[in-house]
């Protein structure tokens, strides 16, 4: 794509926006650190989108020049960090009682989500969240708190299950049972199927964090291969004994 002032206007002042600086001051030399985390990356690839302006895989470049560059390819690209290699973890040693626990663990600052006068219509959460999700959400008095504690939970799913890792965040979706309890659910055209990893979300009035954990014997290793194919047509089965087995697993951890 080629250079576009206008464009890269835009560009300058939705990256001064998200990082709470004047216009004028976001230069090629401006670090975009404080937008390279899991929730940063999903506001800037949201935003660009709407410019029309598609971001290569990764997480955003370290700074405004190197942005430019990977978007329009003017200059020379600035080296960025890699976003560190998801991995399933290995099994615990043979007669270990944690022998196929999988753990995903989430922190994010509340204020880091955007501000919204109405969270149905703006593009970050019509992008990252169930329509299920913001209904629960505005129910309070404090939107963005619950909603930080649901991307968490998103994240901290992929933490836990890299067979997630590239499932939009809208389709993984927080929910309740009767009890008030949260469990995760897959939604796709197909329909809402609930997946058997336990899930608990905690926030105080700044932080919100979220522990997923999956119990993966070596003996169903071939069904979350099927899950895993399953997700990328978006018709995901899970069998009977696997939601018997989370649902044990939530109340050995109280959750």
């Amino acid at each position: 794509m080629s250079l576009n002032p206008e464009l890269q206007e835009q560009l300058r002042n939705l990256i001064a926006t998200m990082l709470r600086l004047p216009s004028a001051e976001v230069v090629d030399a401006t670090s975009l650190a404080a937008l390279n985390t899991s929730l940063g990356s999903a506001k800037v690839r949201l935003a660009l989108k709407r410019l029309g302006l598609p971001l290569p895989a990764g997480l955003p470049p370290a700074t405004f020049g190197g942005l430019v560059a990977a978007l329009f390819g003017e200059v020379a690209p600035v080296a960025t960090e890699k976003a560190p290699a998801v991995s399933r973890p290995s099994a615990a040693p043979t007669g270990g009682g944690l022998a196929g626990l999988q753990v995903g663990l989430d922190v994010e600052d509340i204020r880091s989500l955007p501000v919204a006068s109405d969270y149905w219509e703006h593009e970050f959460y019509q992008g990252s969240f169930a329509r299920s999700e913001i209904a629960y959400a505005v129910l309070h008095v404090e939107p963005r708190t619950h909603l930080a504690g649901f991307w968490c939970a998103k994240e901290a799913l992929r933490k836990c299950d890299p067979s997630y890792a590239e499932v939009p965040a809208q389709q993984t979706a927080v929910a309740h049972d009767a009890n008030g309890r949260p469990y995760l659910n897959l939604e796709t055209e197909a329909g809402t199927q609930r997946l058997p990893h336990a899930v608990s979300i905690s926030h105080t009035t700044e932080v919100a964090t979220a522990v997923v954990v999956l119990n993966l014997p070596a003996a169903i290793a071939p069904v979350v291969a099927a899950v895993q194919v399953a997700a990328k047509t978006e018709e995901v089965t899970t069998p009977a004994t696997e939601l018997k087995k989370s649902r044990g697993l939530a109340k050995l951890f109280g959750i």
